[in-house]
């Protein structure tokens, strides 16, 4: 009788430990905003496709706006980018980050392309925040509405 009870609590262990360790999901669309002074003040937006592509979108205060095209993947509560060459620049090294609790936060990044204190932690949209099936297509995000379709190549006046 007593090696039952042992057996039933290590099987409920076992079944409440398991969600702790899985993986999150990653969401669509995520964006932060970060820096101390103006100089180094920046919002970053980053959509996720199920295909492996995502978009980085960075606009720095007073500074043109960045963009990268980059594919993802994910390894347990960790992400990878790694960025798409450049043409006629030089290609970001990857950008790794952890989950935590739904938010994305750096534990390795490109400091000349990102800042020396990395990007700031990506929070997702609330609501409906599926990945679109790709991004590849996309020039740019849509800033104005992040929750509509992207920019594209053909869609660009």
């Amino acid at each position: 009788m007593r090696l039952s009870y042992i057996a039933m609590i290590v099987l409920i262990a076992a079944c409440v430990s398991v969600p702790l360790h899985a993986a999150e999901k990653l969401k669509g669309f995520y964006s932060g905003s970060g820096g101390i002074t103006a100089e180094v003040h920046r919002v970053l937006l980053v959509q996720f496709a199920a295909d492996g592509t995502v978009i980085l979108q960075q606009t720095w205060d007073n500074k043109p706006t960045q963009t990268w095209h980059a594919h993802w993947a994910q390894d347990g509560k960790e992400v990878k980018i790694t960025f798409d060459p450049v043409k006629d620049g030089t290609t970001p090294t990857p950008l790794a980050m952890k989950i935590d609790h739904g938010t994305l936060t750096a534990t390795s990044w490109d400091a000349t392309a990102l800042g020396p204190l990395g990007p700031p932690k990506l929070a997702p949209f609330s609501g409906k925040n599926v990945q679109k099936n790709t991004v590849s297509t996309c020039q740019s995000l849509n800033s104005r509405d992040p929750s509509a379709d992207c920019v594209t190549w053909s869609t660009r006046q």
